[in-house]
């Protein structure tokens, strides 16, 4: 399974969850399902999102 990466970082979990929230329900939108939303903290100490490419498309 491969990731995509958002390109930017988040200095708070919580800005960086939303983010993933919105990511999450713009893939559901879609009509895509079980697609994988992560929130992943960095060496720096900053937040990313990293979601998988492979949803099901219904």
């Amino acid at each position: 399974m491969s990731w995509v990466y958002e390109a930017r970082l988040y200095d708070s979990k919580s800005v960086a969850s939303y983010v993933a929230m919105c990511v999450r329900d713009d893939y559901v939108l879609r009509g895509f399902q079980n697609v994988n939303v992560q929130v992943f903290r960095t060496r720096k100490g900053n937040y990313g999102i990293r979601y998988s490419g492979q949803g099901r498309q219904i």
